[in-house]
């Protein structure tokens, strides 16, 4: 019996802390699974994320602030470079489980770039999510290392790749490469909201529906070569009634790109993207889209598109004939300036019908932050945050699930404390007042 007990007691030392923690009123709050670096690297986190028992609760990884260069799974797989089959360590680290929250302290300072050594969409995503419905991405960077090679405009390197997720939520993240930067949901639905993207060549590309609310899109330079960067290539299923919709997004980038670059071109299947409300501080093309592979557009289109003066861009050239595979001219029937009927049945709401992931993605504001003689910090409880980080001197210290925390002895004289509260998904808000230890 003596040895039964002392085996239990042993496996539940080395159990990991349950997530999910009752605070003072028995409300439920929780604690992250998984912290980068304190309990291991980017990739086996995301071990951890996909190997646990129960993935119909939410798994929490937070990332502190670094550079983190990964080299991917490293399974062998097989490629086709220059007519040649090669087996090659896979650079790809892949997610496959479901309620997955990956979140950053901040997003220009909290960097994930991979390392792939052949150019490939289906060989090079830093991150892949396979099937990881519900996966929720806040204040993080998503690198290629193509992304400074200046002789690799033509070379696929994806940043981030989705494939058959339902139910997505990107918040404050930055993706980084020249072709293929973003390689969208097939057969899924994402929702991106204060993102930045950033490409040469058809940078955002793919099916689903992908709902672009507030976003940056960069135009990366081509040095000289007189090419036109592109931003999307939609392949967008035929049911959907949806594709890509950019609502309110920028786009800005390299100069010599002003005039040149298309909004679009259909790459496969029955391709939509709208842009609306978008400032186009650079100008495309007049002609605004462009033709690949035969495939006809099912609806390229913008709503009060403006330029840098926040101007309405002009439109009166936009390209309504597209050729086919047969190499035969057709035109196309829809508009390319929507009506204003036509642009409202593009709300978040009528896109998502009873998601509504711009609230879901909600940052909480922190409380007001206060400290006594002995070092305690102390706020009022906030009922909807899941846990409060503690900053010291901006970085991210410490996390409570108690309106309350001392400082550590032996701390120096000046140090400056805040709060910021995550919310459901574990994304943190912005810090509170400071306060300045110890108080005098």
């Amino acid at each position: 019996m003596q040895r039964f007990i002392n085996t239990l007691i042993l496996l539940l030392l080395l159990c990991p802390l349950r997530a999910q923690t009752p605070d003072s009123l028995g409300r439920i709050r929780y604690k992250y699974d998984f912290v980068v670096p304190t309990n291991g690297n980017f990739i086996q986190a995301i071990h951890a994320a996909n190997n646990r028992p129960d993935k119909s609760k939410r798994f929490r990884i937070f990332i502190k602030s670094s550079m983190y260069r990964i080299k991917g799974e490293g399974n062998p797989i097989k490629i086709t470079e220059n007519g040649k089959e090669l087996t090659i360590p896979s650079p790809m680290t892949i997610l496959t489980a479901p309620n997955t929250s990956i979140c950053g302290e901040g997003m220009r300072n909290t960097q994930i770039e991979s390392m792939p050594m052949h150019e490939g969409i289906s060989c090079t995503s830093t991150l892949f999510l396979k099937g990881a419905d519900s996966t929720y991405i806040q204040d993080i960077e998503l690198w290629s290392n193509y992304r400074d090679d200046l002789t690799a405009f033509a070379n696929r390197a994806v940043a981030l790749n989705e494939k058959n997720c339902k139910g997505n939520i990107f918040k404050n993240l930055s993706l980084m490469s020249n072709q293929d930067t973003y390689y969208t949901n097939d057969g899924g639905t994402t929702y991106l909201e204060d993102c930045t993207i950033k490409g040469t060549v058809d940078f955002i590309c793919g099916g689903g529906t992908i709902y672009f609310n507030r976003c940056d899109l960069e135009l990366r330079t081509r040095g000289n070569t007189g090419k036109c960067d592109v931003i999307c290539a939609p392949a967008t299923e035929a049911f959907r009634e949806y594709g890509y919709v950019f609502n309110s997004c920028r786009i800005y980038g390299a100069k010599e790109q002003e005039g040149k670059y298309m909004l679009g071109r259909p790459w496969k299947n029955a391709p939509r993207a709208v842009f609306l409300g978008t400032v186009m501080e650079m100008l495309p093309d007049s002609t605004g889209w462009t033709e690949m592979h035969g495939t006809l557009p099912r609806l390229f289109s913008e709503y009060e598109s403006m330029d840098s003066e926040f101007q309405l861009a002009p439109m009166t050239q936009r390209r309504t004939q597209f050729r086919n595979t047969n190499d035969i001219t057709t035109t196309m029937r829809y508009n390319t300036n929507l009506t204003v009927a036509e642009a409202e049945r593009y709300d978040i709401d009528n896109v998502f019908p009873g998601w509504h992931p711009d609230q879901r993605a909600a940052l909480i504001a922190p409380p007001l932050a206060k400290i006594q003689n002995r070092g305690d910090i102390y706020w009022d409880d906030v009922p909807e945050a899941c846990l409060y980080a503690i900053c010291k001197n901006r970085d991210v210290v410490a996390f409570t699930t108690q309106p309350h925390y001392t400082v550590p002895k032996g701390t120096a004289e000046g140090s400056c404390y805040s709060i910021r509260c995550a919310n459901f998904y574990g994304g943190l808000g912005e810090r509170s007042n400071e306060v300045v230890y110890p108080n005098r």
